[in-house]
């Protein structure tokens, strides 16, 4: 049962530009590029990356054991702060400056232990020259002048110093902890006992270098604090001396400038002068009250403080003037209670009367009394007031004088004091000085003495294998890329619409071993006739390229179509034969005319004679119309063979018979299809393509770049040639390219599919 299988193509993502040259095509959409592309690369670049991961692991493995075996020793010291405040001489701020400051120490203990002189000191120690393998080695090399060097002591031997100093620093490794206080020291060498030797001396000469310099440092501040000491009492006694000596000038008695005799009796005479202004102040309001002779008024503030000092006489006139008041306000009362009962005529009312008058005239003269005595205390309180401030005035100006050399006084008494704080300091200092020459830093702490290694520490193998591993997958995911970026061949037909702006027609699947199709004839590289499994892959993939040729010209198919391709070795003749095929399966007869006039193949697929036939045609050596071949095999299939070999071809191939003898096959046979030469090797295909009525571009997967492609396509559309589209060749359904859109092809359904009888 035969079947056809109609395919839609994607329309093209690129479109053509004439004006470019070699007629480069514009990307219309560019996608980007997924995780799946990426994926895709790695698959279909497995074996790169194999091979460089292998090849790096086992250059990995060889160089590890090619190197000598190497011991390390560690030994761990603890570097604590400065331990000067251990007696309380000193308080340590705890701040993040600190913290800094202390990192840093870290650090510069750190380079002190990889300095050049510790390394030449434990050298001389343990005779490095003659025990590491290393100086051993160097020795094989040795020049003149370092021989010359050999009997001079490593002071004066320039090169035996740089030979020691680079042996030394290439074995020797130094670093902080990060987070702790530690400072970790690593040595290598062939022989485990040197490198724990080398690591122990160092670390003590490091110590003894520690403990000597802060010693010496300490007593260098203890001397020169001595001799500054010295001369700093003497300045500070002659200054305190002139202190001394000015207070007593100036006349400055007293804990200082600002407390004295002086400045004390002027605040004295201000307190007495402010309490007589106030008393003065006091007694003139009295006076004035007094003064008015308003008696109710008097007798209202007699008791205040303002007439205080009449009440303290022995004969109080406020008393008496009281009394007379009171007096008198009865005898009004009497009087007045009288002339309502008896009449103003009464004698007893005019008794009354007379004794008011007496009443009244003794009050007044009270109230002069009053007046008098208030006059006399405020004139006393306002003389001692002026007093006061006279003694007051006097006292400023004093203060005033005083002043003036107390600005001088304060100034030298400062100094002095300055003076004294700076010898107080310095006398400190040289006592803790002092202390700390006498003791040893204890703030550098061995944690971790080194000792000798059994096993050795390098080469390591996990870490050089890891490393080869790692670099190895880099290496090929690199590689890996790079090849696929400079691979330009097309594999898929979605590359080709990309690439060219033709369409793909088709797609051919690559046949492997063992699939029980058999190879045609002798010629590698070209796969099966489609007439030995007309239910296979392969079959299927001719139907659908049949279908497509059948209807890429609309409802009229091409008649005459032209196979080609763009190099030699693509498949180009195969695909000749099964589209042929093909053709003939549906019942329409079919001619197969072998184009190839350099290379002919098709007769030996079919198993007929080469000649006479095409170029004998062409020649005029044989009449037209023609009587053409039918194959055994395949019913409704003829075949022209191209005949006896024409150095013309093209001239042939072009000429006006050629294009007679199609006239003539069009009328005789359903379809012709022409098995023509590359397009890029020779020139026949571009000559046949103007005759043709579809043009079918070859392109084998994986093989063809897109240059040949883009070439091809410009060569024949410039002779207007109607290319159906372009057809990919033996492609790998199973590699990368092709796992989504041919995912059922390619699993095991896809096999018993197509393995099935219809």
């Amino acid at each position: 049962m035969n079947s056809t299988t109609t395919r839609s193509f994607p329309q093209p993502a690129r479109e053509y530009s004439p004006g470019n040259g070699a007629g480069y095509l514009h990307s219309a959409a560019q996608p980007d590029f997924s995780l799946r592309d990426f994926w895709r690369v790695l698959k279909r670049r497995k074996r790169t990356i194999v091979v460089a991961t292998a090849t790096c692991l086992l250059l990995a493995l060889g160089g590890s054991l090619a190197m000598t075996p190497r011991y390390e020793s560690v030994s761990i010291i603890e570097v604590n702060k400065e331990n000067s405040d251990i007696l309380g001489l000193d308080a340590l701020p705890n701040s993040v400056s600190d913290s800094l400051d202390y990192n840093i120490t870290l650090e510069t203990q750190a380079n002190v232990l990889r300095s050049d002189s510790l390394a030449f000191q434990v050298a001389q120690q343990l005779g490095l020259e003659q025990r590491m393998a290393s100086l051993r080695a160097d020795s094989l090399f040795d020049n003149d002048r370092l021989r010359a060097e050999h009997d001079r002591p490593l002071e004066k031997a320039p090169l035996r110093r740089c030979r020691i100093s680079r042996a030394f620093q290439r074995a020797l490794k130094v670093k902080t902890v990060a987070g702790t206080r530690m400072i970790e020291v690593h040595f290598l060498d062939q022989d485990p006992q040197l490198a724990a030797d080398v690591v122990n001396t160092l670390v003590g000469d490091y110590l003894e270098q520690y403990f000597r310099t802060r010693y010496q440092a300490t007593a260098q501040a203890s001397e020169w604090l001595s001799k500054q000491l010295a001369d700093l009492r003497s300045q500070v006694e002659e200054a305190q001396a002139k202190v001394v000596e000015y207070q007593k000038q100036a006349g400055i008695l007293g804990t200082d400038e600002a407390h004295n005799v002086v400045m004390a009796k002027l605040e004295e005479l201000n307190k007495q002068l402010t309490a007589a202004e106030a008393n003065r102040m006091l007694k003139q309001a009295g006076y004035e009250i007094a003064k008015s002779g308003d008696a109710e008024v008097i007798s209202t503030v007699g008791s205040s403080n303002l007439l205080g000092s009449l009440a303290g006489m022995n004969s109080n006139p406020l008393a008496l003037l009281q009394n007379l008041r009171a007096q008198q306000a009865e005898l009004k009362a009497q009087y007045a209670q009288a002339a309502s009962k008896y009449g103003s005529a009464y004698p007893k009312l005019i008794q009354m009367r007379s004794q008011l008058q007496a009443q009244e005239s003794a009050i007044q003269a009270e109230i002069g009394k009053v007046a008098a005595r208030a006059r006399n205390d405020f004139l006393a309180a306002k003389r001692a007031e002026d007093m006061l401030r006279a003694s007051f005035e006097r006292q400023k100006a004093e203060a005033n004088k005083l002043n003036d050399s107390a600005v001088r006084y304060t100034i030298m008494k400062r100094e002095a004091e300055s003076s004294r704080e700076l010898y107080d300091g310095l006398l400190k200092k040289l006592k803790e000085a002092g202390v700390l020459a006498g003791l040893r830093s204890t703030n550098l702490v061995v944690v971790d003495p080194a000792r000798s290694s059994a096993n050795p520490a390098r080469p390591s193998y996990p870490m050089n294998l890891g490393l080869g591993l790692g670099v190895g997958l880099l290496g090929g995911i690199g590689l890996a890329f790079a090849r696929e970026g400079l691979d330009s061949t097309i594999r898929t037909p979605e590359q080709v619409e990309a690439v060219s702006g033709l369409p793909a027609v088709g797609i051919i699947p690559e046949l492997t071993a063992g699939s029980g199709w058999r190879r045609l004839a002798k010629k590698p590289g070209v796969d099966c006739n489609i007439q030995d499994s007309a239910s296979s892959r392969l079959a299927e993939s001719y139907r659908a390229l049949r279908t497509a040729l059948l209807f890429s010209n609309g409802d009229a198919p091409p008649k005459v179509i032209l196979v080609t391709s763009a190099l030699p070795q693509e498949g180009k003749t195969t695909v000749s034969l099964n589209s042929a095929i093909t053709l003939a399966h549906q019942g329409a007869r079919v001619l197969l005319i072998d184009a190839d006039l350099r290379r002919p193949e098709l007769h030996s697929f079919l198993g007929t004679p080469a000649q006479p036939g095409l170029s004998e045609l062409l020649s005029c050596e044989a009449k037209l119309p023609f009587e053409a071949a039918e194959s055994p095999k395949v019913p409704d299939l003829f075949l022209l063979p191209v005949g006896r070999h024409r150095p013309n071809a093209a001239e042939i191939l072009g000429s006006v018979r050629m294009r007679r003898l199609l006239d003539g096959c069009r009328e005789r046979f359903d379809f012709v299809v022409i098995d023509s030469p590359p397009v890029l090797a020779v020139t026949d295909a571009v000559v046949l393509s103007k005759s043709a009525d579809a043009v079918l571009l070859v392109l084998r997967s994986a093989q063809t770049g897109e240059q040949s492609l883009l070439r091809a396509r410009d060569l024949l559309r410039r002779v207007n040639a109607k290319i159906a589209g372009v057809l990919v060749n033996r492609a790998n359904l199973h590699s990368s390219d092709y796992y989504d859109s041919y995912r059922y092809l390619n699993g095991r359904l896809g096999e018993r599919y197509y393995g099935a009888q219809h």
